[in-house]
């Protein structure tokens, strides 16, 4: 456990909020809770890079490459629901989910449709990080401090109300 210093505003509040931070070597899933950061699950991946010559086998390996990346996509949303989503209630066990990513992953992770429904509309938004693993997640968390901020006004006006 890690104190973060960036949210120290959200230190009062019992909500946890889910990450994943993903790039080219890997992905990480983890929780935030007042001040409190867990890494929950990481992987690494092996994408190969882009052929740099042309004629018919760059074809073939654009292809394998492609089906890599989306089966890499696929099973990063896949661990997502297994992470986020409590099994015996099958409701989300966070309030909200921060996408994190370098390159166009974190894109390709927040189209529609590609999460469990219960976990899409918990989505609060998509940050851009220059690192991937451990790092890419504190980043993340850095980087997110005003859209967690914003959620936990949004949810303490609601319940004024």
């Amino acid at each position: 456990m890690v104190d973060v210093h960036h949210t120290d505003k959200l230190q009062e509040s019992e909500d946890k909020f889910g990450f994943i931070a993903m790039d080219y070597n890997g992905a990480v899933f983890g929780t935030l809770s007042g001040n409190t950061r867990e890494v929950l699950h990481k992987f690494g991946v092996y994408l190969p890079k882009k052929y740099g010559r042309s004629g018919v086998p760059v074809l073939r390996f654009s292809r394998a490459r492609m089906e890599k990346r989306h089966n890499y996509v696929k099973k990063t949303v896949d661990l997502a629901t297994q992470f986020y989503i409590n099994p015996a209630t099958s409701q989300p066990n966070v309030s909200g989910l921060i996408l994190a990513g370098s390159a166009d992953f974190k894109t390709e992770l927040s189209r529609p449709n590609m999460f469990d429904p219960r976990l899409q509309a918990k989505i609060l938004g998509v940050v851009d990080v220059s690192y991937g693993g451990e790092h890419g997640f504190n980043q993340a968390i850095e980087l997110s401090s005003e859209i967690l901020s914003k959620a936990k006004f949004t949810q303490e006006k609601c319940l004024s109300e």
